[in-house]
């Protein structure tokens, strides 16, 4: 196996992990959004101080809650997920490149669309979280917790929950490729490599 190969795997995983958590970091750092988050630790039940779009399910009265306690910073949650319109462009198109960087190192064996399908739904779901947020925080700032509207919080929750899977799955598709290019690499040394 040679040295390049394997600057390439590193390379297929490190690309979409850096552009993930870079991003996360300077996004909120731009929009100051630690100080939301740390309101958001104040409050009294442990579980309405993990971030909206961290959560596998959650409704309005959570929601209400989570607003609730992170009151004093709200636009610095307004502003968070302004930006957060456009990040889902560059982590789904930092990991969809690595897919496809694993899937032609792999001989290109199946269709394409196959490993795009679950980044695609990912960066959908992220947008319909953000932007049902967006909709959903106008109203409690203006009306407080009773103006959410129910259905649209479990339709954010719904996307919340559909982002979470499909990118834990596309991020463990891109583990499994880069294992098989690294393992088909060890099996088949290119040609006098022992």
């Amino acid at each position: 196996m040679t040295g390049n190969l394997i600057l390439r795997a590193i390379f297929m995983v490190a690309l979409p992990t850096a552009v993930f958590f870079g991003g996360v970091a300077i996004m909120k750092k731009v929009t100051h959004h630690e100080e939301a988050e740390k309101r958001a630790c104040s409050a009294p039940n442990p579980s309405d101080r993990k971030p909206l779009d961290q959560r596998f399910g959650y409704d309005a009265g959570a929601v209400g809650r989570y607003w609730g306690a992170v009151d004093g910073a709200l636009p610095a949650e307004h502003h968070f997920l302004e930006v957060d319109l456009v990040f889902p462009f560059l982590y789904g198109g930092a990991l969809a490149a690595s897919l496809l960087l694993a899937w032609s190192a792999l001989g290109k064996p199946f269709n394409p669309a196959w490993l795009m399908a679950p980044v695609a739904i990912t960066v959908l779901a992220d947008w319909t979280e953000n932007l049902v947020q967006l909709a959903q925080l106008r109203r409690y700032s203006a009306g407080g917790a009773q103006a959410l509207q129910a259905g649209w919080i479990r339709v954010a929750s719904a996307a919340t929950s559909l982002k979470l899977s499909f990118f834990g799955a596309s991020s463990l598709l891109l583990l499994v490729l880069v294992v098989m290019v690294l393992f088909c690499a060890a099996r088949n040394p290119a040609p006098g490599q022992p």
